[in-house]
C-alpha cells in the first residue's frame, strides 16, 4: 500500500538525482513505491482501468474530458485534502504531448468550478514550440488561461505550485533552480491538491507518469461554528444520531436533526478549542473514550474541531489532542483513539424554522394529466449507437466520414491486425461492388497469408464481454477464396481471446451474410473484436456486429436491441410518453433523401421512411451532435419501445424551417414541401393504418400488424423562424383532414420567453394546436423563482408539454431546484398535459451536453439525481391536485446588489462618465470620466484602454471582453442608478452594461445590439451562462453614434432607459423557504404531501388535513436528503437516491421536520379501507354450434349469502342470495359468429358485521372467432 508518510528526504525516500530540487522542509512524500493509492487519495471521475501505480510511478493514461467551465468531466482527477491556508506542492512527472490539448500536472481546487491547474500540455499555435507549461485559473466556471511558458521538445518536468495568502503560482525546475510559470490570485479556498492527465481535444490518450508527489501544509486552524450545527460522516453512515449509549453515525436519518452548539473555551496557545451541546445536555467523554450526552449541568469536554482539509474537520480531544474521534465499526459510536482511526466530518449549519402546510380534502381538487410525466430520447452524447443500441462495433459498415465529424474516416474505430508473420492491408472502397444502394461503403481486407485480419476497438475502452454470456456475430462477406474467418474478442495485445467462433465464407465472390455465437470465457471492458482470415487473398467485408444476446425483452414485443441495464433503467421512470427522435437530431439539414442526393448528402434532417426494414439497408447519415448515426434504432424500434413502456409515442418531424442554429438553407420549394407532408401523413398511416393501407401494410411486413396506437405528433423542434410559420399550415391541415383525432403538437422556439417566444404562442392559438412545446435550460434560481409560471396561463388555450428542461447540472442543488419546479408543474398539470427532463441519456466517453439524466460507459450505467427525482415524480404523480395551502418564512429577499462592469462581444466601443448613484440619498458611490486613466477599473478580458477622455475596448474578437469596477463582485450597492455614455467603434455587436454583480458568473447584463446587432435584451447569470429574462426585438447599435445607457435599479425592479426612453421594466421574483404540491391517488385513496426543502435551514412543519374521512396511523416517507454539492457518479452510483420508511402518530394533525436540501413525500392512506367482498369471477368465451358465448361463474368464498348480478356486453342476469362455496353462473350468447374481447362484471351485495357491503369485480376475456 503506497500512502502519504512522513517527513523523509529526498536521498531516502526517491531516486537520487543531483538535478531533482530538494523538497519543501516537513513534507509529505508519496513515492508511489506499492501497487495502490493510499487512504489519503481520493479519485475523481474514476476510469479504474486508466490509473495504475506501479514501477515506482503512479501511471494516468489520459481521458476524454475537462474541468473547462461547465464540461466538468475530467476523469481520474487523483486529490488529497489541504487544510486553508499556504501549502506547497511539488511533483516530478513524464508525460509527452503530441496532441492539442493533451496535458498533465498540477491541480489546487475547492471543486470542478474553483481551481488552478498547472501542466505540460500541448497548446499548439498558444506557443512557439506548441508545447508549453499552461497555467489556468477558473473561478466560479470562468475559466482563464493565465499564461503559457514554452517549454521547446519537453517530455516531462517537475512542477511546484504554491500558495501564499490570496496568490497560488507555479514553478518548473530548469535542473538548478526554480523558474516562474505563472502566478495567479484566487478567491476561493483550497480545499484539495493533486494530479491530472487531460487527452487530446480529438480524445486521442497519452500517459503520464508521476514519479512523486510531496506535500508542506500548515497546520490547519481550529473552527468555531457560528449557530446549531451538525457533524455529517463519509459513506452511507453519513448522519449523526443520539442514542442512549452516545453520539453515533448511522446510514438511516433521525426524525429530528441532531443540532449542536459550541461554545468557545480557554485552551493552549493557537487552538480554539469548544465544548458542544445539544440542547441542555453536554457532550462529554466516557470512561470507555466514547462521546456521550451527560445529563444537564454536567461539565462539557473540551473539544477541538480542527481544519483537516478537503472541507473537512477532525473532532478532537483539547486536553489530550492526538485523541481523535473515530468510527466504531460494530456499532457506529464516535470513540476517542489514534488519528490512524480517526473520521473526517463534515460542519453542517442546523438551523430550522417553522412552517404550516394545510390540506383541504374538501375543497375543489383539479384533474391531473394522466400522461405528465414521459421521455425525450435523442441520439446526443451517443445515447444511441455506443448506448441504448446494444451493438458493441463502432462504424460496423464503415461509412463514418469526415462529413459527420472532421476526424472520421471509413476505418474509425478500425485498424490491421498483423499475425504470425501475416500482415492485412485495409481499404474502405465506394464502388458498384457494394452490399446496396444505401450501404456505400466496405472493406477490402488483403492479407498475405491466414491469421492476418482487422479489428475493431468499440466504444469507450473497448467491447465488454461478460463470462459465461452469450453474443451473436454477424457479417456481410464475400471473397473469390474459399475459407474459414477465425472471430475472436481479444485484448488489445492480441494475446488473450475472450470468446472465439468461426464463420466459413464459401468461394463464389458473391455478398452473403454468415453468423456465429460466441461464449465469453471471461470478462474484460477493454476488449477488440478481431476478424482473422483464413487464407491469402481479398475478402469484402460489411455490416459487422457482434450483439449481446441478453438484451432488454419488453414485455409486449420480446426480446430488443436494447442495451439492458439502459432499457431497465428507461422503463423504471414509468412513462407515459416517449418522445422521439428529437431534438436538434430532428430538424437540422437538409431535405432530400439519401436517394434523391444521387447518395452523396451526408447532412440530411431525419426522415423516417430511411429508418425502417433491414439494418443493412438503412442510409447512414451524419449526426447534428458531431458524429454518425446508423438508425440502428429507427421509427420502428421506437415504436416498439414505446409500447413496451406501456408509454404513448410522440413522434416530432421538421417542417422545413431553422432551429438549433442552423443555417442550412430552408425548405421552401412547394412540390418538396408537398412530399414531406405526404411523408408526415404516412407516418400516421404506418402507426394507425390497417394492414390493408399501404403503411400499414409495411409496418405489418416488419412483424407488427397492430396498429402503434398514435395519438400525438409534433411538427417542428425550436423551429422558430418565419418559414415555421409560412409551412406549419400545410402540415397541419393534412393531418386534420386525414386524422382528425390527431392531437398536433407545435412549438415555441428554444426560450421561455421574449418576443419571439409570444409570437408563436399567438401564431399557435391561431393555429388552434393542441399543445405548445416549450424548450428551456435555465440556472437553478430560474426554476426556484418560477414555480408559478403556469399559474397564470390561459386554461382555454393550447396546453403545454414542456418538452425539454433541466437546470443546467447534475448536483442534487440542481435536482432540488428541478424538484421545487416541478410542484408548480404538477398543481397546474390541467394546463401542463407532457413534461419531461432532458437529455435522458449520456456516454461520458462522448459527451456533447451536460446536464444528463442517466450516464453510463460500455459496461456501466448510473442515474443522476435528477433522475432519480423523475422517478420519484413520475411514480407518485396521482390523479388529482388537492387544494393546500403553506405559510413560513417570508420568501427570501430578491434585492438586488453588487457592483457594475463594462464589456462587449465580438465589438469594439468607447465608454465614457460612468456614474453610480444611490437612489435614496443622491449620494456618488462611484464615478469615473477617465480623464486620468482608468485606475479604478480592473480588466478581465479582451484590450482595455484610457484614451482621449474614454474608456476603450478594441479587440472585436473576444466574447464578453469585460473589465470591472475594482473590486466590483464585493460591492454591496442596491437600489443604485447607473449611467454611462457609449459609442460603437467597429464589429458585430454592441454594447454590454453589467450591473448587480457578484461574481463573474452573478451578475445582470444589459445587451444591446445582441444577436448579431437586431436585438436588445437583459440577460441574468446566475451560477452560470447569461439567460435572457426580457427582450425588445428589431433593434440595433449604429456604429459612432453617441448613446446614453441609464440603468435605474430599486429593489428588485430594473428599469433600462436608452436615450432617456424606456426600453424594459423586469421584477426580479422571490424564491420560497419551502414549495409544496398536494395530491390524491384515485386507486388507493392516498394522499401524498410533496414538499421540497431547497434552503440550509430544516422546516419543523405543523401539517393539517382537513375534510378527511380517516388518516391512517402510519403514512410511507419517501426521500432525498443531501448536501447541495452531491453528486450520483460512477464510483458512488446512489449517493442521493430516494430512501423509503415508515412515519408513525400520523393523523388530521401532525409535526414533521423536512430536512434541509431534501425532497420529501409524504404518502398519507386513508383508515378503515371499506371492506371487499370475497368474489371469484371467472370469464370464458366459448363456440357452441358456431355461435360465439360467453360463460361468466361467480363463486361466493364468503360465510354468508351474497347476492350477485352478472353482465357483459349481451346483457345481464341477478342471483338472490347465493349460499357460501357456491356460484352464480350464466352463459351469455353474442348472438353472433364472433365475440370481441370486452369485459365481464360480476357485482356482489351482502351484509357483514351489521353493514351492507357491496364490491364489484371487472374479468377481461379475449376476442372469439366461431366462423
Amino acid at each position: 500500500m503506497t500512502g502519504l508518510v512522513g517527513t523523509v528526504a529526498l536521498a531516502t525516500s526517491l531516486p537520487a538525482s543531483a538535478a531533482e530540487p530538494d523538497l519543501p522542509d516537513d513534507a509529505r512524500v508519496d513515492a508511489f513505491d506499492g501497487s495502490t493509492l493510499g487512504a489519503d487519495w481520493t479519485v475523481v471521475n474514476p476510469v479504474p482501468e486508466a490509473l495504475a501505480v506501479s514501477g515506482g510511478a503512479l501511471r494516468l493514461t489520459s481521458q476524454p474530458g475537462d474541468t473547462y467551465q461547465d464540461a466538468n468531466s475530467a476523469k481520474n482527477v487523483v486529490l488529497m485534502d489541504v487544510p486553508a491556508g499556504d501549502f506547497t506542492v511539488v511533483t516530478r512527472l513524464e508525460a509527452p504531448v503530441a496532441s492539442v490539448y493533451q496535458g498533465a500536472g498540477l491541480i489546487a481546487w475547492q471543486d470542478m468550478d474553483n481551481y488552478v491547474r498547472s501542466g505540460l500540455t500541448f497548446v499548439g499555435s498558444l506557443s512557439p514550440s506548441g508545447r508549453a507549461i499552461e497555467n489556468d485559473v477558473e473561478t466560479g466556471g470562468v475559466f482563464s488561461a493565465a499564461a503559457f511558458t514554452d517549454r521547446p521538445a519537453s517530455t516531462g518536468e517537475t512542477l511546484r505550485m504554491q500558495r501564499t495568502g490570496d496568490t497560488i503560482a507555479t514553478s518548473y525546475w530548469d535542473g538548478a533552480a526554480w523558474q516562474p510559470a505563472g502566478s495567479v490570485t484566487v478567491d476561493f479556498p483550497t480545499t484539495q491538491v493533486g494530479l491530472y492527465a487531460l487527452a487530446a481535444q480529438n480524445g486521442a490518450a497519452h500517459t503520464a507518469a508521476f514519479d512523486y508527489v510531496a506535500l508542506q501544509t500548515a497546520e490547519g486552524a481550529d473552527q468555531v461554528p457560528d449557530g446549531p450545527f451538525t457533524l455529517a460522516g463519509p459513506g452511507d453512515a453519513r448522519y449523526l444520531v443520539a442514542t442512549d449509549d452516545g453520539l453515533a453515525l448511522d446510514d438511516e436519518r433521525p426524525a429530528t436533526t441532531v443540532a449542536l452548539d459550541a461554545t468557545a473555551v480557554d485552551g493552549a496557545e493557537g487552538t480554539s478549542p469548544v465544548t458542544l451541546a445539544v440542547d441542555d445536555r453536554p457532550v462529554v467523554v466516557s470512561d470507555a473514550s466514547r462521546l456521550s450526552l451527560g445529563a444537564a449541568g454536567d461539565d462539557a469536554t473540551a473539544l477541538r474541531l480542527t481544519d483537516a482539509g478537503g472541507g473537512k474537520v477532525w473532532l478532537r480531544d483539547s486536553a489530550d489532542p492526538e485523541r481523535y474521534a473515530g468510527v466504531r465499526a460494530s456499532d457506529g459510536a464516535l470513540v476517542l483513539g489514534p488519528r490512524d482511526s480517526a473520521t473526517k466530518l463534515t460542519i453542517t449549519p442546523a438551523t430550522s424554522a417553522d412552517h404550516e402546510i394545510t390540506v383541504d380534502l374538501a375543497g375543489e381538487r383539479t384533474e391531473m394529466s394522466d400522461e405528465l410525466y414521459g421521455i425525450f430520447y435523442e441520439d446526443i452524447n451517443y445515447a444511441a449507437d455506443g448506448g441504448l443500441y446494444a451493438e458493441l462495433v463502432r462504424n460496423r459498415s464503415f461509412e463514418f466520414n469526415h462529413q459527420d465529424n472532421g476526424s472520421f474516416t471509413g476505418l474509425t474505430a478500425w485498424s490491421a491486425a498483423n499475425r504470425g508473420g501475416a500482415t492485412a492491408t485495409t481499404q474502405v472502397v465506394n464502388d458498384a461492388g457494394r452490399l446496396n444502394a444505401t450501404n456505400r461503403n466496405y472493406l477490402n481486407l488483403t492479407t498475405t497469408a491466414a491469421g492476418a485480419g482487422v479489428r475493431n476497438a468499440g466504444y469507450n475502452t473497448g467491447l465488454f464481454v461478460e463470462e459465461g454470456e452469450s453474443y451473436d456475430f454477424s457479417v456481410w462477406a464475400r471473397s473469390a477464396t474459399a475459407q474459414t474467418v477465425t472471430v475472436r474478442v481479444e485484448d488489445n495485445a492480441g494475446t488473450t481471446a475472450y470468446a472465439t467462433g468461426q464463420v466459413a465464407v464459401d468461394g463464389s465472390n458473391a455478398w452473403k451474410k454468415y453468423d456465429v455465437a460466441l461464449t465469453a470465457t471471461g470478462t474484460t471492458n477493454a476488449g477488440r473484436l478481431a476478424l482473422l482470415s483464413g487464407a491469402a487473398g481479398t475478402l469484402a467485408l460489411d455490416q459487422v456486429s457482434l450483439f449481446p444476446q441478453d438484451t432488454w425483452v419488453g414485455p409486449v414485443n420480446g426480446p430488443s436491441v436494447l442495451r439492458k441495464d439502459l432499457a431497465e433503467k428507461i422503463d423504471a421512470l414509468d412513462p407515459q410518453f416517449l418522445r422521439f427522435p428529437g431534438g436538434c437530431v430532428t430538424n437540422v439539414g437538409t431535405f432530400r433523401t439519401y436517394e434523391e442526393s444521387g447518395f452523396t448528402d451526408r447532412r440530411r434532417t431525419y426522415q423516417w421512411k430511411e429508418t425502417i426494414g433491414p439494418v443493412e439497408e438503412r442510409a447512414t447519415n451524419w449526426n447534428f451532435w458531431g458524429y454518425n448515426q446508423s438508425y440502428g434504432i429507427g421509427y420502428l424500434e421506437y415504436f416498439l419501445f414505446a409500447e413496451d413502456l406501456g408509454a404513448t409515442p410522440l413522434p416530432v418531424v421538421s417542417v422545413g424551417a431553422n432551429g438549433c442554429g442552423s443555417t442550412i438553407p430552408e425548405m421552401k420549394d412547394p412540390a418538396q414541401i408537398q412530399r414531406w407532408v405526404d411523408d408526415t401523413v404516412d407516418l400516421i398511416e404506418f402507426a394507425n393504418g390497417d394492414v390493408t393501407t399501404e403503411w400499414g401494410a409495411v409496418r405489418a411486413g416488419l412483424g407488427h400488424p397492430e396498429p402503434f396506437g398514435l395519438k400525438y405528433i409534433g411538427l417542428g423542434n425550436e423551429e422558430n423562424t418565419k418559414t415555421f410559420e409560412a409551412n406549419f399550415p400545410a402540415f397541419r391541415d393534412a393531418i386534420a383532414a386525414a386524422y382528425p383525432d390527431i392531437q398536433i403538437i407545435s412549438n415555441s422556439g428554444p426560450d421561455d420567453t421574449g418576443q419571439r417566444f409570444d409570437e408563436l404562442w399567438e401564431f399557435n392559438r391561431e393555429q388552434d394546436v393542441d399543445l405548445v412545446d416549450e424548450h428551456y435550460y435555465n440556472d437553478p434560481q430560474w426554476f426556484l423563482e418560477n414555480d408559478e409560471r403556469y399559474d397564470s396561463y390561459d386554461r382555454e388555450g393550447p396546453h403545454v408539454f414542456l418538452g425539454e428542461y433541466a437546470s443546467r447540472g447534475n448536483t442534487f442543488a440542481n435536482a432540488l431546484a428541478e424538484a421545487s419546479f416541478m410542484t408548480g408543474l404538477e398543481r397546474n398539470s390541467d394546463v401542463v398535459r407532457l413534461a419531461s427532463y432532458a437529455p435522458l441519456l449520456a456516454n461520458e466517453s462522448y459527451v456533447q451536453w451536460s446536464p444528463d439524466a442517466i450516464w453510463f460507459d460500455n459496461d456501466e450505467s448510473w442515474g443522476s439525481v435528477n433522475y432519480y427525482v423523475q422517478q420519484l415524480f413520475s411514480a407518485n404523480a396521482g390523479d388529482e391536485v388537492v387544494p393546500s395551502t403553506h405559510s413560513g418564512p417570508a420568501p427570501a429577499d430578491a434585492t438586488l446588489d453588487g457592483g457594475v462592469f463594462l464589456s462587449t462581444w465580438n465589438t469594439a466601443a468607447q465608454y465614457d462618465n460612468v456614474r453610480v448613484t444611490d437612489n435614496a440619498s443622491g449620494d456618488v458611490l462611484f464615478a469615473d470620466d477617465f480623464e486620468s486613466g482608468a485606475s479604478q477599473w480592473e480588466p478581465q478580458t479582451g484590450t482595455w484602454a484610457a484614451q482621449d477622455g474614454a474608456y476603450v475596448q478594441s479587440a472585436t474578437n473576444v466574447t464578453d471582453a469585460r473589465s470591472i469596477v475594482a473590486g466590483a463582485y464585493a460591492k454591496d450597492w442596491s437600489s443604485y442608478t447607473l449611467e454611462l455614455d457609449a459609442r460603437k467603434t467597429s464589429g458585430a455587436e454592441g454594447f454590454l452594461v453589467g450591473f448587480a454583480a457578484g461574481g463573474p458568473n452573478d451578475y445582470y447584463w444589459w445587451n444591446l445590439g445582441g444577436w448579431n446587432n437586431t436585438r436588445q435584451a437583459l440577460q441574468r447569470a446566475s451560477g452560470g451562462s447569461a439567460n435572457e429574462v426580457k427582450a425588445v426585438e428589431n433593434h440595433s447599435i449604429e456604429v459612432g453614434q453617441p448613446y446614453h445607457v441609464k440603468v435605474v435599479v430599486e429593489g428588485s425592479t430594473i428599469e433600462l432607459y436608452l436615450d432617456g426612453e424606456l426600453q424594459m421594466s423586469y421584477e426580479q421574483p422571490s424564491t420560497k423557504s419551502l414549495y409544496q404540491v398536494v395530491t390524491r391517488d384515485d386507486d388507493t385513496g392516498d394522499v401524498v404531501v410533496k414538499v421540497v426543502n431547497p434552503t440550509a435551514t430544516a422546516a419543523r412543519t405543523q401539517v393539517h388535513v382537513e375534510g378527511a374521512e380517516g388518516i391512517a396511523s402510519e403514512a410511507t416517507v419517501t426521500e432525498m436528503v443531501g448536501a447541495p454539492s452531491d453528486t450520483n457518479t460512477k464510483a458512488d452510483p446512489e449517493r442521493v437516491v430516494p430512501v423509503e420508511r415508515t412515519l408513525t402518530g400520523v393523523g388530521e394533525e401532525f409535526s414533521y421536520e423536512f430536512p434541509a436540501h431534501s425532497i420529501t413525500f409524504v404518502r398519507l392512506h386513508a383508515s378503515d379501507a371499506a371492506p371487499e367482498l370475497d368474489l371469484a369471477v371467472e370469464a370464458s368465451p366459448r363456440c357452441l354450434a358456431g355461435k360465439a358465448y360467453v360463460a361468466v361463474r361467480a363463486t361466493n368464498g364468503e360465510d354468508v349469502p351474497v347476492s350477485v348480478t352478472l353482465s357483459t356486453p349481451f346483457g345481464q342476469k341477478a342471483f338472490a342470495g347465493v349460499a357460501p362455496g357456491k356460484s352464480a353462473y350464466q352463459s351469455f350468447t353474442a348472438r353472433a359468429t364472433s365475440a370481441p374481447a370486452a369485459v365481464a362484471t360480476a357485482t356482489g351485495t351482502a351484509t357483514l358485521d351489521g353493514e351492507q357491503v357491496t364490491s364489484t369485480v371487472d374479468v377481461a376475456y379475449d376476442a372469439l372467432d366461431c366462423g
